[in-house]
């Protein structure tokens, strides 16, 4: 991880130095010092700003988020030249919302291994985690067909 990288995640995480040095166990000095590349950034506070994200991005409010879905199970996805598109996308406010989507998507006998995703792409939820909070903040349980 790059200084700037450091930066970069401080204001995605909306940390001022002193906040994100109370949240990795270091002085604010130490963030601004890695910040402007003084000492170098240890590996481990690296994955821990990963791991810190990630935990954000899992909050019900974070959003908006994506849902992903299919409509066939995706091992059978070779044999899909003559199929219309198996992959659905829609938009969410918020991780709620895609799991109340989810909910009722999996009342549909067409709806297979769903996924959200963060604007960059990257994965927030899916298998058994996403399941579980389906069944969390919905009144339907989600399917745990193909993966999930």
């Amino acid at each position: 991880m790059t200084g700037l990288e450091l930066k970069e995640w401080r204001r995605a995480m909306d940390f001022t130095q002193q906040q994100a040095g109370d949240e990795l166990g270091v002085t604010r000095a130490t963030i601004q010092n890695w910040e402007y590349e003084i000492t170098t950034i240890p590996v481990t506070v690296s994955l821990a700003c990963s791991q810190l994200l990630r935990r954000r991005k899992r909050r019900p409010d974070f959003g908006p988020v994506t849902l992903i879905y299919s409509t066939i199970p995706l091992p059978n996805a070779a044999n899909l030249a003559d199929q219309p598109a198996a992959l659905n996308c829609q938009r969410c406010v918020d991780n709620i919302d895609a799991f109340r989507r989810i909910n009722e998507l999996s009342e549909n006998s067409a709806f297979f291994n769903p996924i959200i995703l963060d604007d960059l792409g990257s994965a927030i939820w899916s298998g058994n985690e996403l399941a579980k909070q389906c069944e969390h903040f919905g009144s339907a349980s989600v399917q745990t067909r193909s993966g999930l």
